[in-house]
């Protein structure tokens, strides 16, 4: 599935679509595809395009997920070496774990 991405001047005139997205997502650039009317040199250096808005998708989709507290509770929980739910001395007979003889 793909998305077509309008650029417009200020008029609302379209002038073309994103053709790709690239970069860091704080320093991103775009490529821009042209309409047939328009040529990449008619444009005054930083002239303002504008896009859609509701043709965007929100930040957050793209950046981690926040760390929820619950989760590292549970993760935390089990004891440490040979205890908890893991088992303890690992089975061989002389009661296991670390400096024993």
């Amino acid at each position: 599935m793909s998305i077509t991405i309008g650029i417009y001047l200020e008029n609302k005139e379209m002038i073309g679509k994103v053709d790709e997205i690239f970069g860091p997502i704080k320093d991103y650039s775009v490529s821009v595809s042209l309409s047939d009317k328009f040529k990449a040199n008619s444009f005054p250096t930083n002239q303002k395009v504008f896009i859609d808005p509701n043709k965007l998708l929100p930040l957050s989709r793209f950046l981690p997920k926040p760390v929820d507290n619950k989760v590292i509770k549970k993760k935390k929980s089990g004891g440490g070496r040979g205890g908890g739910d893991r088992g303890g001395g690992g089975g061989r007979g002389d009661g296991g774990g670390r400096g024993r003889f």
